[in-house]
């Protein structure tokens, strides 16, 4: 999603999201947060763990359980709840 370094996975999205140029409002939003904005400034740093936050973040949602059958639904229009 960053023009800059669409070949690759990095953390450079986070300076459009600085600049207040982020794609999708709630990525904007997180400038609006005081702990969010945090984590977008740190993640400008040499310190950023935004790889490590990353990595963790997928394997904990590899864990969400899948609804099946009638505990679950596939949604028509993607942007609209059922």
């Amino acid at each position: 999603m960053d023009p800059g370094s669409f070949k690759t996975f990095d953390d450079g999205y986070f300076k459009l999201v600085a600049k207040r140029r982020a794609l999708f409002q709630s990525d904007a939003a997180m400038l609006d947060d005081v702990e969010t904005k945090a984590y977008v400034e740190k993640s400008l740093t040499a310190g950023s763990t935004f790889l490590k936050d990353f990595g963790e973040s997928m394997v904990r949602m590899g864990r969400i359980g899948v609804l099946t059958g009638q505990a679950g639904e596939i949604r028509k229009v993607c942007y609209q709840i059922n």
